[in-house]
């Protein structure tokens, strides 16, 4: 069941940034259960940047194969749909960075916050295969705070308030937001996962990431909650808020996750997004001018 938002805070989630057709498109061949190589090759093919982007990343290190990559469709192949999915999507959160003050944090922050959440989900996936994580919840943690882009387009707060809040109070940075503004970058990232129509499991995952306790909890979101939490941890979109969290312990045991195997979760991450910035320097480097 949807939660209470503001209208304030809700009129902004109507005015964000529409999802991408081809995201669109995709979530639908996938959820219909549609998704042939064939016809996500067809859906790729009309979006020439994401087509470009997916040659690229098949053809990469991380998915190198036996035989070469020369078309979308071996591209597919190679990469899975779940990762398509999850590469259209980073590319359009990457096209949403802003800065988000009432949370001290800069665009590069949210953006690396979600690409760190994202990469721990499948450092975990690699740690633990036992515990069974979807492809699903590698999406989830990639777009979980994406209700932190619509809070700070409807409030013009100063994150000090949110601070002294906290403070005063003794309250985690999200039971601040919910005493101040009647609702948590949680809830409104839930409601955004309803307008752009994700699974069920997807948007629970974004909507509960921040409560205290999920004695009905699922794998995906037991995945989110700890990926969160890793990011966290290695220092990564801490911003104002840190680590003042409620983080319910029983998500990482539910995971088979011990100190020792959290701590092997954490440096793989670290390590996979230090690749993650050094190929987004490397993208960003002007092309050479041929004389």
């Amino acid at each position: 069941m949807a939660r209470a938002i503001p209208e304030a805070v809700l009129k902004n989630v109507d005015k964000l940034e529409p999802l991408p057709v081809t995201a669109q498109a995709l979530m639908k061949a996938i959820s219909d259960g549609d998704a042939s190589f064939a016809k996500l090759a067809g859906l790729i093919e009309l979006d020439q940047a994401v087509a470009a982007n997916v040659l690229r990343i098949s053809r990469s290190a991380a998915y190198a194969g036996a035989s070469a990559v020369t078309s979308v469709r071996d591209a597919l192949v190679r990469l899975g749909t779940a990762t398509l999915l999850d590469l259209v999507l980073g590319e359009y959160m990457k096209k949403l960075r802003v800065a988000a003050p009432m949370y001290a944090l800069s665009e590069d922050d949210l953006w690396q916050h979600s690409a760190a959440s994202q990469l721990a989900v499948r450092a975990m996936q690699q740690e633990k295969p036992q515990a069974k994580i979807p492809q699903s919840a590698v999406t989830a943690a990639l777009v979980h705070d994406i209700g932190k882009l619509v809070m700070v387009r409807s409030l013009k707060v100063e994150v000090s308030t949110i601070v002294q809040r906290c403070k005063e109070t003794g309250e985690t940075w999200v039971e601040a937001e919910r005493a101040l503004f009647g609702t948590d970058h949680a809830v409104v990232g839930g409601a955004v996962a309803r307008k752009w129509n994700f699974p069920d499991e997807i948007t629970d995952a974004i909507e509960r990431h921040h409560d205290a306790s999920l004695p009905d909890s699922t794998v995906v979101l037991d995945a989110v909650v700890t990926a969160n939490f890793v990011a966290k941890t290695i220092g990564v979109g801490l911003g104002m808020e840190g680590l003042n969290l409620h983080v319910d312990t029983e998500c990482l045991q539910r995971l088979g996750l011990d100190f020792e195997s959290f701590g092997r979760v954490c440096i793989q991450t670290t390590t996979w997004l230090d690749e993650v910035r050094e190929a987004h320097k490397s993208a960003q480097k002007p092309a050479p001018v041929r004389r």
